[in-house]
């Protein structure tokens, strides 16, 4: 019979990891707000990049190209960033998919664990019914 102890230490336990699964949940959204503003950022760059080449005049022409490089650097160093931000993203999503399964876990065993002590629960009840039932026969008969 499962006993209060356990099905408090099973409730327990898929608390904490409930509430882990919203912390990896939370960086993972974190991260992806990162991602999403370098992806902004990356956009922005090249709409500059292209505001300035097609308005630029005769006297601005000789300092794009080196605008233009600068421009494809910070572009470099965004995509950099963002790559390293999906192997962040791709470690937590496992990490994420990992703590899911392991509260699927602890919630079956915890929901079979309070189905078996509902039903122990349920036959001690029915002993205690039957024994009553054999008493008050056996006074019945006497």
């Amino acid at each position: 019979m499962a006993g209060r102890r356990q099905i408090a230490a099973l409730k327990l336990i898929n608390t904490i990891r409930q509430h882990e699964l919203d912390a990896i949940g939370a960086q993972l959204a974190g991260l992806r707000a990162q991602q999403t503003s370098l992806t902004e950022q990356s956009a922005a760059l090249t709409q500059r990049a292209i505001a300035e080449q097609t308005g630029s005049t005769l006297e601005t022409q000789a300092y794009l190209p080196a605008y233009l490089s600068s421009v494809d650097r910070q572009q470099r160093g965004l995509a950099a960033e963002g790559d390293a931000l999906s192997g962040q993203i791709d470690t937590l999503e496992d990490a994420l998919f990992a703590q899911f399964r392991a509260l699927k876990t602890t919630q079956t065993v915890l929901s079979k664990v309070q189905t078996e002590a509902k039903a122990d629960a349920d036959r001690a009840e029915q002993a205690a019914l039957d024994d009553a039932s054999r008493a008050l026969f056996a006074l019945q008969r006497r």
